[in-house]
This record gives structure tokens, sequence and C-alpha cells, in this order.
């Protein structure tokens, strides 16, 4: 029996330099394999120490790639890519045949985390014709992103309650304007019509994990489930509440992303008395879809609160293909955050009903993640006039026009 080598179609699987060897080769006149598949647990907290997820999840990828052609390449233990032949005609099926493989997979071996799977995210397909240099681009960014944090990663140890105390000890001892220097970073949102340049309109605050993970938390996996998690964030509220005076002192056109718990803390409490009776005038406090769904009943209490003192809630990481499910506007939701995701063009698309629906119940939608000209370029093109993101922190910096749809 004839074995085939990694980085041939339907051969054992290969490795993160063989696929960018292969992409450095590859032409659409010489290769089948048109499309790049890339499917990512990072965002899961499914521990990497599970051997047996990982071999049924190898599995499943040679499996379908022996069933349809096509190559599998480890680009690490939460990573994957999957080179693949595919036509407009079974693009859907075929990404659907493998996000179900893998869910299965995820319910039989980690039950706990099958509803930590965001499906939208989970498998980013990049077709290879139009968008080669992209994928080159995200493999050398993602291998030196690993050199980086090699030396970390083999030495990480889960998060546990003693890893929250210690920031909570910094949190003190530095007291809000240093820990604010430090930890708590910002990115501006910008209004963006075809011709003129950006203009700011609401600066997020948050804390940097990243920084995080240099000091206080360093050698820490903060990725995980359940309680600890949870405590996690919640005590990155409090820290974001606790420094925000120190950070701005204006708190208009001020946005914070936050639990739905933290509004019923002390923290939050505290945050309010200090803007006296309009508290929240011109702030907006950003919600998670997700967080909303899990607290429902708690969220609505917590928009009268906000809106009773004067501020804007927003829902943040809502999907393309979420868009229309849940009324916004009745909940009195005022502000949407879409993520962008240059792979989902035709979810943003197929939209672009409900999201005239939601701006004309008075609900403003915001496309953040904005990495490139195109998200802009598709988004004005919605009706939609607000981004954030790396790509709008560089307009706004150099005081460049959009180009974007007339």
């Amino acid at each position: 029996m004839e074995t085939l080598n990694a980085g041939e179609p339907g051969g054992e699987i290969g490795t993160i330099h063989d696929l960018m060897e292969t992409l450095d080769h590859w032409s659409a006149a010489e290769s089948d394999l048109n499309h790049l598949l890339l499917v990512s647990f990072t965002t899961l907290g499914m521990p990497d120490q599970q051997a047996g997820v990982q071999q049924a999840l190898e599995g499943a990828f040679l499996t379908f790639v022996h069933s349809r052609g096509g190559q599998v390449y480890k680009l690490s233990d939460l990573d994957t890519a999957i080179m693949i032949k595919l036509a407009e005609f079974n693009r859907m099926e075929a990404m659907m045949d493998l996000k179900v493989d893998i869910m299965r997979v995820i319910q039989q071996h980690l039950p706990e985390h099958f509803s930590k799977i965001d499906q939208a995210r989970l498998i980013r397909p990049i077709d290879l014709g139009a968008r080669l240099d992209a994928a080159k681009r995200f493999l050398d960014a993602y291998g030196d992103r690993r050199r980086e944090t090699a030396g970390d990663e083999r030495g990480e140890r889960p998060l546990n309650m003693q890893d929250i105390q210690k920031l909570r000890d910094a949190l003190r001892k530095l007291g809000p304007r240093e820990f604010g220097k430090r930890y708590i970073r910002s990115q501006t949102a910008a209004r963006i019509v075809p011709g003129k340049t950006a203009q700011p309109v609401m600066t997020e605050y948050y804390v940097g994990v990243d920084l995080l993970k240099q000091s206080i938390l360093r050698g820490v996996d903060i990725r995980g489930t359940g309680n600890v998690f949870n405590q996690l964030t919640l005590t990155f509220d409090q820290a974001l509440l606790y420094c925000i005076g120190a950070v701005t002192n204006d708190r208009s056109k001020t946005s914070l992303n936050m639990n739905v718990e933290t509004v019923f803390t002390n923290a939050f409490d505290h945050f309010l008395n200090e803007g006296g009776d309009a508290g929240l005038a011109g702030v907006v406090i950003e919600f998670r879809q997700d967080n909303m769904f899990q607290h429902f009943s708690q969220f609505q209490t917590a928009c009268d609160l906000i809106h009773k003192r004067g501020g804007t809630v927003a829902i943040d990481n809502v999907q393309p293909e979420t868009l229309g499910v849940v009324n916004l506007h009745r909940l009195k939701v005022k502000m949407a955050k879409v993520m962008w995701r240059g792979d989902a063009e035709d979810s943003y698309l197929q939209a672009k009903d409900d999201i005239r629906t939601m701006q004309e119940g008075g609900t403003v939608m915001v496309l953040a993640h904005v990495d490139d000209e195109q998200a802009i370029t598709i988004g004005q093109s919605l009706g939609i006039t607000m981004f954030q993101g790396y790509h709008v922190d560089k307009l706004l910096a150099g005081g460049t026009a959009a180009k974007g749809r007339g």
C-alpha cells in the first residue's frame, strides 16, 4: 500500500512549516486544493493535556479529508488547518459536515465544553485563489506569536483562585493611577463615511490581558471555564471600574465592556455614585451577547438601571449569523457591535435587511474587529458608518480618509 507524505492530499498530518512551504509553491493552475479551512479551539478553554480528545479530533480531520481529498496540518494543540478542494455548490455542505464531526467529538469526550463552542468562529475558510497572500500573512503572524510565547506556554499551569487574589493584591498595592497606566488599554470607535477622514465617536476601555500575562499572570493559562474563569472576568470588571477615573477625566463618550453580574456589585454602585444623579451620562455599557443570554433576567434589570442613570446599553460580540434573531430595540439596546470576519461576507450581505430594521428602530450599528479596508467597504454598503478595530486606529492616527463606497 502506498504511503502518502505530509503535504500530499490524503496523507498524514503535516506541520505549520509544511503548510507554509506548500503555500509558497501553490498555484491555482497546478493544485486542486483551493481552500484553507482554519479550525480553532483557542477560545474554547479546552485542556491541552486531553490526549484522547486530540486523537479523536485528528481522526475526524483525517476522515474528512480522506473522503473529500485534502490535507491536514497541525498548527498547535488547539489549532488545525485543512487544505481542501471546494466549489460554490459544495462549500456550505462540506463546512457543515466538518463542523458536525468536530462537535460530535467534543460532545463525546468533553461534554462540559460543548456549550462553549463558538460555531461562528470555529471554522474560518480562506479562498486561496482570491486570498493567498492573506493566508500567508496569517501563517507568518501565527508562527511569530508561537515563537514569542513558546517558552511560557510549555510551562503554563491552569488558572486558580490564588492567581485572582494575586491580581486583586496588585490592584490594591499599585492603586488606580499606576494600575491603569500599566494594564488598562483603550480603542476608539469612529464614524467613517466615504472620502472623509475618520471622526472619533467613543473610546472603549478594557483590561489588557496580554499585559497581565507578561507580569502578574505570567505562566498562567487563563483560558478556562467554570467559576474560576468567571471570577477572573468579574475581577477584570472591578479593576476597570476602580481605575477608569484615573485613566480618563471625562466620562462622556466612554465605553466599558463588562459582565451583567458586575452591574450589581459595590464597584459599579461606587462608579454610579461618583457621577452624581446622571452618573452614566454619555457612558456606554457593553455586554457580550452570550453573557446577555446567560443572565437574561438580570440583564433586563441592568438595562433599566443604566437607562435611568442616563447611560446607553450596547451588545458586544454579535455574530452576523445571529442578526435579527433578537429584537434589540424591544430590549432597549441602543447599540450593537457586530464582529467583522473577512470570510463571512455573504453572512453580512444576507443580514442587510435586519441591519436596516434595527437602525430604523434606533439601534446604532458598529462594525468591530475591523482589520482591513474591506471591512469598511462592506460595512458602508450595509449602511453602517461606525467602525472599531486596529485598521480604524491606523486611520485615526494618520488622519487618512477611508476609500469606501460612495
